[in-house]
This record gives C-alpha cells, structure tokens and sequence, in this order.
C-alpha cells in the first residue's frame, strides 16, 4: 500500500514537471492572450491605439500566426503632441525604439483590451475562404475602421517583390473583403511614409 503511494505521488510530480517544461517551450502565450491582456498604455502613453500589428523578427511568414514575436504599435493620442507616435516593442513589452510620424488617419481608436477573438482562428478562416491552405501570413495588423466601428485583422499574405496582398476579416460580422498590396513588414521607418493611414 505504501509502495504504492509513494509510486502515485511520484507519477503525479513527473507528469507536473513535465507539464511544466513543456509550457517553458512555448515561444509565447496566444497571441489574442498577449494583445488583449497586455498593459500598452506605457509604451503607447495612452489607453488607445490606433494600429496594434505582429510579425516575425526574423521576417519569416508563418503558417500560426500565434509564433509571431515583433510587435509594434501605432498611437493617435500622444500627449502632448499633434503626431501620431509609432512603437516596436518585444512579448515582454520591452520598448525597443519609437518615433513620431503624422497624425495616422483612417481609423478609430481602440483599447487592446477590446481583442477577443482568435486571431489564429481568424486565420484558418481566411484560408479556408480564399482557397488557400498552405498560405503563411508575413504579418496581422488589428484596428477599428471608422466607418463600422468594428475591429479588423488584416492579414499579410506575400505574393512577389517583397509585397504582400492583405486579407481582411471581421470577427463581428464574419464578413471578409481583399485589400490592397503592401509592405509585408511594420519597421520605424517605413511606417507613415507613402500614404497617410489605413482604411
């Protein structure tokens, strides 16, 4: 009977530690955890953003969204300032350069908090609708559009000559629409130059 405990109590401890390496070798938590749960309002000086966008470091399209690790930010509201300021931040909310660029038009504010639906699920979703289930996604990008007020996720799908063609999806309305081609990549210095917002 003792041997018997003692064998139970060790399977339970082996299985918890194993559990537990296991969650230590995932790269990062969902990332509609990280978006939605994230305290921005250090990085972006305010409660809102008016673009909140995911990619690869290593700018490597992926097929799961959810292994993405370069973030960036786009705020409207900069105290004290009439620009609009754009953040590159890490999955531990590490600050790794900003700048200010013109106001960012287009869009609607929105807390981060506001994010609630999958955003891989989104994904899967846009695949299964365009007809093509190996496509990787370069990058998302969420915001709100002014006209509906609803939150999109524009999907980054690259085609050719570093360009991508963007898949949009409304998780409120399960409506999809084509956008345009684009920088497949959010950088400091691209972003703001060449047009002056999004949709």
């Amino acid at each position: 009977m003792r041997k018997a405990l003692v064998f139970g109590v060790l399977a339970i401890l082996l299985a918890a530690a194993s559990s537990a390496r296991a969650q230590l070798s995932l790269p990062y938590p969902a990332l509609t955890i990280f978006f939605r749960t994230a305290d921005l309002e250090p990085l972006s000086q305010s409660r809102f953003v008016l673009n909140l966008a995911a990619q690869s470091a290593a700018k490597i399209p992926q097929a799961n969204v959810n292994l993405f690790d370069d973030f960036y930010l786009i705020n409207g509201q900069w105290s004290g300032s009439p620009n609009s300021l754009i953040v590159h931040f890490n999955g531990v909310l590490q600050n790794l350069g900003q700048r200010q660029m013109p106001p960012w038009i287009g869009v609607a504010q929105f807390s981060n908090h506001a994010i609630t639906y999958d955003i891989q699920a989104g994904f899967q979703q846009v695949k299964a609708k365009y007809g093509m289930p190996n496509a990787r996604a370069a990058s998302v990008v969420v915001y709100r559009t002014l006209n509906t007020g609803l939150l999109v996720y524009d999907y980054r799908i690259p085609i050719k000559g570093g360009r991508c063609q963007e898949y949009l999806f409304t998780p409120d309305s399960g409506g999809f629409q084509l956008g345009m081609q684009v920088n497949c990549y959010m950088s400091l210095v691209a972003v703001g130059r060449g047009r002056a917002g999004h949709r």
